[in-house]
């Protein structure tokens, strides 16, 4: 793990940003993060989108589900933090709202966003704390044999994660931290090192 800088000044509620190429494990470290310091002191933002649920996913949890029309509406309203269209299909966005109101009540809030949502928000000049995260894979290699674990892909779509994944990666430099993924329990103790030094003064 590298870190780019460390952060110093009073405690004040923080907005963590976690990013990484899919079929990383951002999903499990989150929740393994979650657990480990309680709802009370952290809380997921719930990401809005337009595409339909899938079998397994809860609305409200997993996500919030919109039609595209909604959508736009509170694009027009300025109601995202960020967003982004995803392969031109459907569109992802973070409330602005929801996460003012998590900080607002002395709570931290965490964001499992793409490199897109990231670049847009540290463009933003916003009155609150952040820290962003990165989960970087050893290898291409590493990554591409972690995805066809899931006995999940296509080779079309493979070749499609792991050509964003090339270009995320890239782009990881603009984090404050980037954890070079190995274990789950390394990646989650990396997190939580990161987490805990960011509440201290």
């Amino acid at each position: 793990m590298k870190s780019k800088h460390s952060s110093m000044g009073k405690i004040s509620p923080t907005l963590f940003i976690l990013s990484g190429p899919s079929g990383i494990g951002k999903d499990t470290v989150t929740r393994r993060l979650l657990q480990s310091v309680g709802v009370e002191n952290l809380k997921r933002i719930v990401t809005i989108t337009t595409r339909q649920p899938r079998k397994d996913e809860v609305d409200g949890i997993d996500y919030h589900f919109i039609d595209r029309e909604e959508f736009l509406r509170r694009i027009e309203r300025s109601e995202f933090l960020e967003y982004a269209n995803v392969h031109g299909d459907y569109y992802y966005g973070s409330s602005r709202a929801a996460i003012k109101s998590t900080l607002s009540e002395g709570i931290n809030a965490l964001l499992v966003i793409d490199v897109v949502g990231v670049e847009q928000i540290l463009k933003q000049k916003n009155n609150f704390r952040t820290v962003t995260i990165f989960i970087a894979p050893k290898s291409l290699d590493e990554l591409k044999h972690r995805i066809a674990g899931r006995g999940t892909e296509t080779t079309e779509s493979m070749a499609k994660r792991l050509q964003t994944a090339e270009n995320e990666i890239k782009k990881a430099s603009m984090y404050d931290h980037v954890i070079t993924s190995g274990s789950r329990d390394e990646d989650f103790a990396a997190l939580l090192e990161i987490y805990e030094k960011a509440q201290l003064a």
